[in-house]
């Protein structure tokens, strides 16, 4: 596993000679603190720069050559001769060793370092931009017109939004988490990728909610099926990143075979909540179409009963008067109603909240509505990479709102 410098960092802040991580003991110098989560930022976002800056000049001496790298051409008038470092003070700090591509002959007098200086400050407010919600190939496009006054093609644009990106992908899945969280949503949702042809994969992916309602999107994960064997990697994979499960007292889940065996497997002790709104499309398409209104709603009373005790009755009412006529229906809600019924044990305030996996379904419309009016499938690390994005914005989003 890598290293994670900030919560090291933090924690060593934070740690009392005790051993407890208790702030008010510590009386910790607020301003202090502050200055460190924001030196943790600022590493990041010069990185990022630092990045943009190095494809950026690659792009500005494919245009002075006539060539790309490798590129066989007639138009070409140079060949690369490695790369130099130089530093670049700009306004969000001094970026050390960017690489500057050189030519064996001539190498130009880049652009970007002469416009750099006197860019205008809608530039600088486009870059944090980019940083802050993900890379936009329009965004970038604009910015790399600004600062080396070459239009970029959507190719070359999305090129470097993939670097730009892959790292935020790496540091979103494996990024440190906390032990506090009472429960976690799994979910496996489809999605089209482009491979050899246009094939539905699945993202497996987990959002965890703090005992003070809070929630934060922990992983996404794009694998081919919805595998015992998948399931478990991904799973584990949250348990080693620091979710334990110590504090964790519920998993809500779909009927997926595969998912509920490697919760079993690696949290055996956490009780698990059935996603009622599965459980309800499942009777829903077991029932003959003349009955469903009628039967599909007395359904939904079960579940809007006051108590569990209530709920069974309820049920049992229902299986009563519908088991001759629907009994492919009865059998599918009577095998799976205990575990439906699992919200029942927690305070009222959580039961809408935790008794089904639409959390999930929610976060993903983003994913569909980027995709979707524009007809395509993407590549594998261009789906994960959209998913980390949106995923990083949706929890910097809620963050704010508590």
């Amino acid at each position: 596993m890598p290293k994670h410098t900030k919560h090291s960092t933090l924690s060593k802040a934070l740690k009392t000679s005790n051993g407890e991580n208790t702030v008010d003991e510590l009386k910790i110098d607020r301003a202090g603190l502050q200055k460190l989560l924001w030196t943790e930022i600022e590493v990041k976002f010069n990185r990022y720069i630092k990045t943009m800056f190095e494809e950026l000049l690659e792009v500005e001496l494919s245009s002075h050559i006539g060539a790309l790298r490798h590129e066989r051409s007639d138009k070409r008038t140079g060949y690369r001769n490695g790369s130099y470092s130089r530093s670049l003070g700009t306004l969000h700090g001094q970026i050390e060793d960017i690489a500057v591509p050189r030519l064996r002959e001539g190498t130009p007098d880049y652009q970007l370092f002469d416009r750099h200086k006197r860019r205008a400050p809608s530039v600088d407010e486009a870059i944090g931009t980019l940083f802050l919600n993900g890379v936009s190939t329009r965004k970038l496009k604009q910015v790399a017109k600004d600062l080396i006054g070459i239009p970029l093609s959507s190719s070359t644009a999305s090129t470097i939004s993939q670097k730009l990106g892959e790292e935020d992908l790496k540091e979103f899945n494996e990024r440190r988490l906390t032990d506090e969280y009472l429960c976690i949503f799994l979910d496996g949702i489809s999605a089209k990728t482009k491979k050899l042809g246009i094939e539905s994969d699945m993202i497996l992916a987990a959002v965890g909610m703090k005992t003070d309602g809070n929630k934060e999107i922990l992983g996404g994960r794009l694998v081919e099926s919805e595998s015992k064997e998948d399931w478990c990697a991904f799973v584990m994979e949250l348990k080693q990143r620091g979710l334990t499960g110590r504090n964790l007292k519920l998993a809500v889940t779909d009927g997926n075979a595969g998912l509920i065996a490697a919760l079993k497997q690696v949290y055996p002790f956490v009780k698990r909540q059935r996603c009622i709104a599965h459980k309800l499309r499942n009777v829903a398409v077991k029932v003959r179409r003349q009955n469903q209104k009628m039967c599909v709603g007395e359904v939904k009373l079960i579940f809007a009963a006051k108590s569990k005790t209530e709920a069974i009755k309820r049920f049992k009412k229902w299986k009563e008067n519908w088991e001759t006529y629907e009994e492919r229906a009865v059998s599918c809600l009577e095998k799976d109603l205990y575990e439906c019924l699992t919200y029942y044990s927690f305070d009222e305030k959580w039961w809408k909240k935790i008794r089904t996996t639409n959390i999930i379904e929610r976060s993903f419309r983003e994913v569909r509505r980027r995709t979707r009016p524009m007809s395509i499938a993407l590549e594998p690390h261009a789906t994960e990479r959209m998913f980390s994005g949106i995923a990083t914005n949706l929890n910097r989003n809620w963050n704010q709102k508590s």
